[in-house]
């Protein structure tokens, strides 16, 4: 198995060609022919996630986040993406591709969450689901169960019917959300005018935390492609939020 026939794979099932404007999803380092026999996966192509790669013996690193964003002006011993060249591991990244694409980011963090009758906004950059009706508080105590993780709110006492869900730092989707009668809007991380906006708005907002309401896709990937592929091995990473308690 080479690179990339996996590059093609993914292409079929989040296409790089949806990706948002400003994005960066795609090949970014190494080359279609180098090897796919076994595959490491994890939301950053981190440092530490290369050595893993190596260490692994895993010639491709498939990511969420892109290991190259903007322009580059040089590259260093401490660029992941020099590293990774460096140690012969080619890196695909998917990122707003497979948040948009059915059974993507939010896709799947609805399933994780338990909301039913899921579908996608006007835009398509994130979901819409139902729950029986439950306080902020009660549904963010849900959420945190789900992926073991603290929850922060605003409107705790809000009676929730209706939720977007947007992994990551969706917290631009308030207004979206808001005129397509959610009642909240689920997320990863907020900046401050954000939880401003949410309690003008009357909307309750939930932040999980940005890898913990995005990893839970990445093994969804791993898992999706490890079917695909039953003669490859596909490997989920050791990579933890780089964010704790304490």
């Amino acid at each position: 198995m080479l690179a990339g026939e996996i590059y093609d794979f993914l292409d079929t099932i989040a296409p790089f060609g949806g990706q948002a404007e400003w994005d960066n999803s795609g090949f970014l380092v190494g080359e279609r022919k180098a090897s796919a026999d076994r595959i490491l996966f994890a939301l950053d192509a981190t440092p530490q996630v290369i050595a893993e790669a190596k260490e692994k013996g895993c010639a491709l690193l498939v990511t969420h986040h892109p290991v190259l964003f903007s322009a580059v002006k040089s590259f260093t011993e401490r660029d992941p993406a020099y590293l990774a060249a460096k140690a012969g591991v080619a890196v695909i990244c998917a990122h707003t591709s497979y948040d948009f694409a059915p059974r993507g980011v939010a896709d799947v963090l609805c399933e994780a969450v338990g909301l039913t009758d899921v579908c996608a906004s006007e835009c398509g950059e994130f979901r819409i689901g139902k729950t029986k009706p439950v306080k902020t508080r009660a549904f963010a105590e849900r959420v945190g169960k789900a992926l073991s993780t603290p929850v922060f709110t605003a409107l705790p006492e809000k009676e929730l019917r209706t939720v977007a869900v947007c992994g990551g730092a969706g917290a631009c989707f308030l207004q979206a959300a808001k005129a397509q009668g959610a009642d909240a809007l689920l997320t990863g991380e907020a900046k401050h005018h954000e939880w401003l906006e949410a309690e003008a708005l009357g909307i309750a907002l939930l932040c999980a935390g940005h890898f913990e309401t995005e990893h839970p896709a990445v093994a969804a990937l791993c898992s999706r492609v490890q079917a695909a592929f039953p003669k490859i091995t596909c490997i989920l990473s050791d990579q933890t939020s780089p964010a704790c308690l304490g």
